[in-house]
């Protein structure tokens, strides 16, 4: 009989269910495994072959919620853990994109991740539930965590306890092109009225689809499943920020031109300063090349480890 494997997953925007289906699809004819995630996401991504698909019914985060409502839901953190707790109890093991609270009922659970939530409700609340929740049960269980060393973020970079990979894409070989176009993405969820601003201001259109491979620029807020998509085609990224955002988002998108491969935005400044006109061609890749198959290589090392 096949070892089982639950991955629970983050609620928040389609990222975290993203990294989990690929990381499960490499896993599922090696092991029994269940997904825990929203609908939305389920909907909107698609399920994996071979595996089951839990719904998750309450939400453990939604970030965009947070910021509308001003406050930490708390409340829906905990119920959304306690609704699949007799789920996670019987799988042999446990792994989550990137839910600390999930230790409470399965200490020994492996996380996936290159930021932490409370350091995110930390930065935004100042002292509040969740970062106190999940600042306990870190301590306490010391939980293994599975980053991309590129892009670590807030108290995760000095954490000890994780193995660190590359970005999870495909190692594609570098092919420089003309850029034609300039993409504008808008944010799968709803996160902060300034993004839609900033793109009727400048008579940008939007799309949500960011399929296009090649001979674009991409303009957009920079989560990790975006740079890791640019990184993988060898697309510049015009990493748009807004000073009231997640940590986690104004910390990547700092990272966007550390790393070299675009420019970060904030969109709160003048619109006359924009420099989204700056690349003619893709050329800033040609020299930062990054290790990559971060996914595949997570898959195998908990093939050996598990």
């Amino acid at each position: 009989m096949k070892k089982t494997i639950g991955f629970y997953t983050c609620s928040n925007g389609f990222g975290h269910y993203k990294r989990i289906s690929i990381i499960a699809k490499y896993l599922s004819n090696d092991y029994d495994i269940t997904i825990y995630g929203t609908w939305h996401q389920m909907f909107n991504l698609g399920g994996v072959k071979n595996c089951r698909h839990v719904q998750q019914h309450t939400h453990n985060i939604r970030w965009d919620k947070t910021l509308s409502n001003s406050k930490v839901d708390f409340k829906s953190y905990k119920e959304c853990l306690e609704n699949h707790k007799e789920d996670l109890l019987r799988h042999d093991y446990v792994i989550s994109d990137n839910i600390v609270g999930i230790l409470e009922y399965r200490p020994d659970a492996i996380l996936s991740g290159s930021f932490f939530w409370k350091d995110v409700f930390f930065n935004k609340f100042g002292k509040n539930k969740i970062t106190d929740f999940d600042n306990e049960l870190l301590d306490k269980h010391n939980p293994l965590i599975l980053t991309n060393k590129y892009a670590e973020t807030g108290s995760i970079k000095n954490y000890k306890n994780k193995v660190q990979f590359g970005f999870g894409c495909k190692d594609k070989k570098y092919k420089e092109f003309k850029i034609d176009k300039i993409l504008t993405l808008k944010p799968s969820l709803n996160y902060l009225d300034t993004y839609s601003t900033f793109f009727d201001k400048l008579k940008l259109k939007t799309t949500s689809d960011f399929s296009v491979k090649e001979n674009i620029a991409l303009m957009c807020r920079p989560g990790l499943g975006i740079i890791t998509h640019c990184v993988e085609n060898n697309i510049p990224l015009i990493a748009l920020y807004d000073k009231n955002d997640s940590t986690e988002i104004i910390e990547l998108a700092k990272l966007v031109e550390k790393l070299g491969i675009g420019f970060k935005q904030n969109i709160n400044r003048d619109f006359n300063n924009l420099k989204f006109a700056l690349y003619k061609d893709n050329s800033i890749y040609k020299y930062n090349q990054y290790e990559k198959e971060g996914y595949k290589n997570i898959a195998s090392y908990l093939k050996k480890m598990l």
